[in-house]
């Protein structure tokens, strides 16, 4: 029979979780470091600032902006209900079209929403850009 090694099992054993322990305990504390520096504040209160600038020019914008627009261009509709037909479903009406988006979708015609999301981005984002910059 082969001689036998002692069993020190136990004492690596806690060696083990003793440097697990300590590795844990070294990451948390570097954490807690990190987080209580004053960058980490400053980047959370630019993105609160940030967060109430964007809710503004939203705001500035679908509310103030675009009513006006709606009723500058010549189509009577709400600037967000202007749809171009891209191509007619298989029901077009023959009265010269489609009165709402919805009406076009449910008959399966391609359409393209303009008004609704593309000037409202379009007009928010050029705005953040601008007030940015300045």
């Amino acid at each position: 029979m082969p001689p036998r090694l002692p069993d020190d099992s136990d004492d690596d054993e806690h060696d083990l979780l003793d440097e697990g322990r300590r590795r844990a305990s070294r990451i948390l504390h570097g954490f807690i470091d990190f987080a209580f520096q004053g960058n980490v504040l400053e980047i959370a209160f630019g993105l609160i600032i940030a967060s109430m600038f964007t809710a503004l020019v939203t705001s500035f914008v679908s509310d103030i902006l675009l009513p006006p627009l709606s009723v500058l261009l010549p189509l009577n509709k709400n600037l967000d209900e202007k749809f171009a037909v891209l191509r007619p479903g298989p029901h077009r009406p023959a009265d010269g079209g489609y009165n709402t988006m919805k009406q076009a979708q449910d008959d399966g015609a391609v359409v393209m929403a303009y008004g609704c999301v593309f000037i409202y981005v379009v007009m928010t984002g050029s705005l953040t850009a601008v007030a940015a910059s300045s």
